[in-house]
């Protein structure tokens, strides 16, 4: 059978039927292909290239599997062999690789050309739907850890509060040595780091409860820029329009973000690499597929030109514990880019993060801005 033989036994089919199919085929917006059961595509619509990146070619020169992610492959071949019985298979998910090296996700339907081994099937682009379900069952679980975490926090702030005192109270008590005065300058520096920890907790928990005030963020942006990078070799870079808008934020909690992110950036970048800092007036026509709604917003971009993360590390980044670094004693536990996220939201705004392997990393933060008024005339 040809791969474009229409399967069907109705005489009246003809040639004009046959390039109808065809323009149907290669106009669709869904990724239409037909395959044989061998793991062989025949033919390929042209949404598979403005999907995948692949071209048509390359998409015909190679097993189906070798676009397979991994993880999928085994329930993918067991949906073929059900096609190879006569049934169709409705609703497969799965995750194709692209050319870029990061993978969509494709919701499948397929079946089998009667008398044929042909498979005819076509496939929709399903990656915002599963980011979008990954992110509220993120979200349901940092609720849920939030407030244990934040009473947590409260409590074992207290705790340290009453060691700090005692530890000052120990200081002062009486003649100590040189020795006994190091010991305890120590064991004050841990109970600082333990009361930045909580502090962390509580804003991961809490997005902070942002006290917010109107705010010219320029000398904000440029102070966290350069002590982030202090006592490194990098360069810091800023370009920061000269009319940037104003946003109704909690100052200490922006800082808190930017200096997250540069230090990231910091962690990231070669000896002597450049890390810049953007920030410019940026207006939303309309509301994004991710639910930021169309508006006036401050755009900030944090950029370094490091190591980058790898495709498969994207969608996890926001997660809590997760981390693309390896422990030491400069790492955190991975809750750094959730913090931000959780401020960056509490605020009304949105975070996204662009990076790829050798080239670097984007991350772009959009605040609610304030125009100023019209000048009087």
């Amino acid at each position: 059978m040809s791969p474009f033989a229409v399967p069907t036994t109705s005489p009246s089919l003809c040639l004009t039927d046959v390039a109808d199919y065809r323009q149907l085929f290669d106009l669709s917006l869904d990724l239409f292909c037909i395959a044989d059961l061998d793991g062989h595509f025949k033919r390929v619509n042209p949404s598979w290239t403005r999907v995948l990146g692949w071209s048509e070619a390359e998409l015909l020169s190679r097993p189906v599997e070798s676009f397979m992610h991994p993880e999928d492959r085994e329930r993918t071949l067991a949906a073929r062999a059900t096609l190879a019985r006569g049934t169709p298979v409705r609703g497969l998910e799965n995750r194709y690789l692209c050319r870029d090296g990061s993978y969509r996700w494709l919701s499948w339907q397929s079946s089998l050309a009667p008398g044929s081994s042909l498979v005819y099937a076509v496939a929709r682009d399903i990656t915002e739907r599963r980011q979008l379900e990954h992110e509220r069952l993120v979200v349901s679980k940092l609720e849920s850890t939030g407030i244990l975490a934040a009473g947590i926090a409260h409590d074992f702030n207290n705790l340290l509060s009453r060691l700090l005192l005692n530890l000052e109270a120990l200081r002062y008590s009486g003649p100590i040595s040189p020795a006994q005065a190091s010991q305890l300058g120590e064991a004050r520096q841990a109970i600082q780091a333990a009361g930045a920890l909580t502090r962390q907790l509580i804003a991961f928990a809490e997005g902070g409860a942002p006290s917010r005030r109107i705010h010219d963020v320029c000398p904000l942006l440029r102070d966290s820029l350069e002590t982030s990078l202090r006592g490194s070799d990098l360069v810091a870079e800023s370009v920061i329009a000269p009319d940037l808008w104003e946003v109704d934020a909690d100052e200490d909690q922006l800082r808190q973000v930017i200096r997250g992110l540069v230090l990231n950036a910091r962690e990231a970048s070669h000896p002597g690499a450049t890390v810049r800092l953007r920030a410019d007036n940026h207006t939303l026509a309309a509301a994004t597929e991710t639910g930021q709604p169309a508006g006036d917003y401050l755009r900030i971009r944090i950029e370094d030109d490091g190591v980058g993360i790898p495709a498969e590390s994207l969608p996890k980044i926001f997660d809590p514990y997760f981390s693309t670094k390896q422990r030491g004693t400069q790492k955190g536990m991975g809750l750094g880019l959730t913090i931000c996220r959780t401020i960056v939201r509490k605020h009304g705004g949105a975070i996204a993060v662009e990076s790829l392997v050798g080239h670097g990393t984007v991350v772009t933060v959009d605040l609610p801005a304030q125009r100023p008024a019209p000048a009087a005339p």
